[in-house]
This record gives structure tokens, C-alpha cells and sequence, in this order.
């Protein structure tokens, strides 16, 4: 093994260096994300009945938290801390901790739907079928953040939208793309200025500044018009449901590119599915994942137990891992030749890639599948 590639990733470890920020890949095995409709109208309307007769009084009417009490349970902040995760994890978290202080004052089923009313509240659309109380089941659920790939806005509003800009044409350009007195408004450039951020930041900026010196000649629900127009100039899709005059709902919204390279990034905190092998070399045993999964970023440095049991479903695939700072229990040998769950900080260079392990559990008696 490459001593500088170990030295490399034993820093990143001991300085518990974590990128959460990756998104998933197209090799994960999740079948679906919360933009499916992976729960029912009913289950939701039924869980409101839930949340306020309990959750409201720590987390508010409105969902917004209440300081000391609650955190929010809607908007970016509560969407940016479980990005990434599965609903698997956020069921798990309610079910066995929420009332805090007293989590079996609520069944389950009550508890199901009072998770499909946050969903539904964070804006994400209602399905035909309710969600399961089956924690292998959500774990297949990805979470991600609504975005503008999502059609978060309909056609007739930005036809609306395309009138109002008729005003913007003489700054803009009458094709929006630009000139002397002012930048385009789509396009690379455009784009670049405001991907990786909400629709609510790109409201505000024509909200608050535009058109310049008279500001107020435009009501803000027009200008939001404009938002879906230049959206839809700018190639995103139009959907069912309108963007609404809403500060929260409008940044949870994001700003992204389609098709960008998601593949977890170096130093990130991961999870790989594989069959743990070891060679002899002069220096000793070196220990490896073969047959392994495209590495998945995660928050936690070993497994739940549920998702220790979704894993054992999860496919291998064609990618190798060395492996640094293997414990006792595997360098016995104890687990060589089986299906592995690894956890640990990602380092790849170019064909190279190894894992710096903070988790090591077995999946399978063997690696057959």
C-alpha cells in the first residue's frame, strides 16, 4: 500500500475531517426520492391531526420551531440537515425518540403519518400509496431537496411571467441576453451566478432591486411570475403546481445543474458495500474490499441497526478499497471472505482508492451476492 495515500487518509482521520455535502450517485441503490409521491393525501391530512395535538407545542403551528423547545421541522434548514440521508433515518429518529421524553405515548402508525404531514409540508407531492411502517422499505427513500429540475412552477404562470418581462427587455436584451447596461438573465453565465443556491435568493435580487430606481412599480406576486419565466428560459421544467409567495417554500427550492459529477468527493465520510479480502505482501497482510459498491456519503461513523438490515439487501458492485486501520476483529481474520459493511473517510487518486475505517460489520456468512 501507498505509505503516502495511508498517511494521507490517517490525517484526514485524525483531524475528523467530514464532507457531508455530496450528492448521490447513479450507481446507489436507492429506488426512489421523496419527489415520487411516496406518501398518500389522506395519510397526510390524517397526520396534521397527529402533529398538532402533540408535536405543536415543542415545534410550533407552522412547523418554524420554537427556541429552546423545537428545531423546525420545514423549510431549508430542516431539508439541509437530512439532505442525503434516507427517510429511513428520519423514521427511525421519530419513532424511537419523538415525544422527547416519552416516545411511546404515540403508535407507529400515528407516527407514520405525522412523517407523511412533514413531507407534505415541505412541499414534496402526495402519491397513491400511504407509507409503509417498514424501516428496510424507507431506507430505499432517498431525501433530497426539492430543485428546480422538479417542476416547481407551471406553464401559465411562467406565460405570465414572459408578459411582465417585456418591462426587463430594454436592461436585458429582448432575448434576455444581455447587454452594455445590464447581464444576461440566461445562459452559462446566468446559471453560474445562482446555481448551488434557492429560488428565493434569485426572487429577492428582483424583488428588492429590480427594476432599479422603481423598485415597487412591480408587485412582488408578479415578479415572481418573472422567476418562473426566466426559469423556464433557462431550460427547467414546468409542473402541476404553481411557485408560491412563500420566503420558506422558496428556499427550499434549489438551483442546480443537471447531470453534474456527484461522485463522493475525497476525505468524505462514506459507506461501501463489499467482500472483505486480504494479501500477503512482504510487509504483512493487506486488507481490501473487492467486488465493492460506489461509495455512498453518509453522516455516521457506523450503522444504525436498521440500516446495518437495509444494507444486507444493498448489491455489490465492480470498485476495490484498500483499507486503512482495520481493528483487531478483522485483522483475525474472522470476517475475510464475507459481505461487509465498510464505513470510513474516502481517498481516491486516479485508479487508487482506500478507505480509512471507522466501521467494519458483516452483511452475509459469505459473498455470493
Amino acid at each position: 500500500m501507498n505509505r503516502y495515500h495511508t498517511s494521507i487518509a490517517t490525517l484526514a482521520l485524525a483531524a475528523g475531517v467530514t464532507i457531508a455535502a455530496a450528492s448521490l450517485t447513479a450507481q446507489q441503490q436507492q429506488k426512489k426520492t421523496l419527489s415520487d409521491g411516496v406518501f398518500s393525501a389522506e395519510q397526510a391530512q390524517s397526520g396534521k391531526a397527529g402533529y398538532d395535538g402533540v408535536c405543536k407545542r415543542c415545534h410550533g403551528d407552522a412547523l418554524q420551531g420554537s427556541q429552546g423547545n423545537g428545531p423546525t421541522l420545514k423549510g431549508s434548514p430542516f431539508l439541509a440537515h437530512w439532505d442525503k440521508d434516507t427517510l429511513g433515518s428520519m423514521w427511525v429518529k421519530i419513532r424511537d425518540t419523538m415525544p422527547q421524553g416519552a416516545p411511546g405515548t404515540l403508535t407507529e402508525e400515528v407516527k407514520i403519518q405525522i412523517l407523511a404531514y412533514l413531507l407534505q409540508q415541505n412541499g414534496f407531492p402526495a402519491g397513491k400509496a400511504a407509507l409503509p411502517i417498514d424501516v428496510n422499505a424507507l431506507e430505499e427513500i432517498g431525501i433530497q431537496q426539492r430543485g428546480v429540475w422538479d417542476g416547481i412552477f407551471t406553464n401559465a404562470q411562467a406565460d405570465a411571467g414572459k408578459q411582465a418581462a417585456s418591462r426587463c427587455q430594454g436592461c436585458h436584451g429582448p432575448d434576455l441576453n444581455g447587454t452594455e447596461r445590464a447581464p444576461a438573465l440566461k445562459g452559462n453565465a446566468f446559471l453560474a451566478d445562482w446555481e448551488d443556491g434557492s429560488v428565493n435568493k434569485l426572487f429577492s435580487k428582483i424583488r428588492d432591486g429590480m427594476p432599479p430606481g422603481n423598485v415597487d412599480s412591480i408587485t412582488p406576486e408578479v415578479k415572481l411570475t418573472i422567476v418562473a419565466h426566466l426559469l423556464r428560459e433557462n431550460g427547467f421544467p414546468a409542473g402541476t403546481s404553481e411557485l408560491a409567495l412563500n420566503a420558506d417554500a422558496l428556499d427550499s427550492l434549489q438551483i442546480t445543474k443537471k447531470n453534474v459529477d456527484t461522485a463522493a468527493p475525497n476525505f468524505a465520510l462514506v459507506q461501501v458495500i463489499g467482500c472483505l479480502s486480504a494479501d500477503q505482501t512482504p510487509r504483512g497482510q493487506a486488507w481490501k474490499l473487492v467486488n465493492a459498491s460506489e461509495p455512498v456519503v453518509t453522516r455516521d461513523n457506523a450503522p444504525s441497526a436498521a440500516a446495518l438490515k437495509a444494507a444486507e439487501g444493498r448489491a455489490l458492485g465492480r470498485a476495490t478499497f484498500g483499507l486503512v486501520s482495520v481493528d483487531a476483529a478483522t485483522r483475525s481474520g474472522a470476517l475475510t471472505g464475507r459481505k461487509v459493511e465498510a464505513r470510513g473517510l474516502l481517498y481516491r487518486d486516479g485508479t487508487y482508492a482506500d478507505l480509512n475505517v471507522t466501521s467494519l460489520k458483516p452483511l452475509a456468512a459469505d459473498c455470493t451476492k
